[in-house]
């Protein structure tokens, strides 16, 4: 039996769950307590149900101090994973106090992005990057041992960005041109908090204090990706170039378009470098290739049956 007590923030989202089952199904049975608004929701009883002895939903909410001196009392692992809220900097530093008067947490990962940078660095234009940053800064600040996680554009995009691609479709609308991204499944992102989280302190120590970027372990252009989601699907799904299509693709479907300035900035390059070292240092394997996801997700794209 571990005698950590974990606490995750953003516990419900698709990082979050990801974590909760890793940790749920650890031989260790480590506690984990899931951030919630609600404890009685029917997603916080669903994570419940992976492992009823281990996991605990737990109200949690920056604005209401009590709630965050409940949870994170007696915590010692602590997995950040800020919402998108308007004052990034802000939701940080409230969870960067009350993780260090709690005064049990030994170890944090955050959730950060690639880009990550102090202002007047180099990273990907827009505030997403720099209220991140502003985010570890919090952490780091507070004086807590830290690991930051930045990772790239998430394969998930593909589950869950309509404009960009809509279940059983035969095209998919990516205005990046014949740039190269390595995706990324967030579902390695739980994997690799999870492994820095449940390490023992000599394995986490050369890890603890730095900020690493990931990706997933290829650069795919979107022809390819249209061969590999061909391949999963058994008939042809085709790539539809440009942001106009793209955009004209989100009014027919009544969804917004504002994704489009993340793809455009993958266009320019940004997004284009493989960078997983630290993730195949630690867990001992590279992360998730593009045509691994496509086949766990072969029923969105259109054939769930084998030959």
């Amino acid at each position: 039996m571990s005698k950590d007590t974990f606490f995750v923030t953003g516990g419900t989202g698709k990082i979050g769950a990801a974590f909760v089952s890793l940790l749920a199904t650890d031989a260790r049975a480590p506690v984990v307590r899931v951030a919630t608004r609600d404890p009685a929701s029917k997603g916080a009883a669903l994570l419940r149900a992976l492992n009823p002895d281990t996991v605990q939903p737990a109200a949690f909410d920056v604005d209401r101090p009590e709630s965050m001196r409940a949870a994170l009392s007696g915590v010692t692992k602590l997995f950040v994973i800020a919402p998108f809220v308007s004052d990034m900097a802000a939701w940080h530093e409230k969870v960067a106090r009350a993780a260090k008067e709690a005064g049990s947490v030994e170890y944090v990962v955050k959730v950060s992005v690639t880009g990550a940078r102090a202002p007047g660095g180099e990273s990907p234009p827009g505030r997403i990057p720099l209220s991140h940053w502003q985010g570890e800064e919090a952490l780091r600040q507070a004086g807590l041992a830290a690991t930051m996680i930045r990772p790239t554009i998430f394969m998930q995009h593909f589950l869950a960005t309509p404009g960009l691609y809509t279940p059983r479709t035969d095209r998919f609308y990516l205005p990046t041109g014949g740039a190269r991204v390595a995706w990324l499944d967030c579902r390695d992102i739980a994997a690799m908090a999870a492994g820095l989280l449940l390490a023992a302190p000599d394995v986490r120590a050369p890890f603890q204090g730095n900020a690493y970027e990931l990706t997933g372990p290829r650069a795919h252009t979107a022809a390819e990706i249209a061969e590999i989601l061909s391949l999963v699907a058994r008939r042809r799904v085709e790539h539809v170039d440009g942001v106009e299509a793209f955009s004209a693709r989100c009014r027919e479907l009544g969804t917004p378009d504002v994704v489009k300035g993340i793809y455009g900035e993958a266009a320019g390059g940004w997004f284009g470098k493989v960078e997983d070292e630290a993730f195949v240092r630690l867990l001992r394997r590279t992360t998730t290739p593009f045509a691994k996801f496509a086949m766990d997700a072969a029923a969105h794209f259109g054939d769930a049956g084998g030959e």
